[in-house]
């Protein structure tokens, strides 16, 4: 499942208290997607903190060499094609 789609759901569900996707009606879940990649596009810019525990994994962890700001910039493609996927699938429909 698409991540802004899981995000979608998640956010119905906390909005519903129960998951309840397939009662809802399509212009509700196109909502419920629209929120949920404005949410993920706010959390594109990661913080330092967030550059630094990936740098940690990656130079430490597992012996790569690259930095914080690597760290940061996969971040954000990472995030463009989650919500770039999902901006192409609306517009199929």
């Amino acid at each position: 499942m698409p991540l802004i789609e899981r995000a979608a759901r998640a956010l119905a569900k906390s909005e519903h208290g129960h998951d309840d996707w397939g009662g809802l009606g399509r212009d509700r879940q196109e909502e419920f997607r629209q929120t949920a990649i404005a949410v993920i596009q706010a959390l594109r810019v990661p913080t330092p903190v967030m550059c630094e525990a990936g740098h940690k994994l990656l130079l430490q962890d597992r012996g790569l060499s690259v930095g914080s700001s690597d760290a940061h910039d996969a971040w954000q493609v990472m995030i463009d094609a989650a919500v770039g996927t999902a901006t192409a699938s609306a517009g199929r429909e």
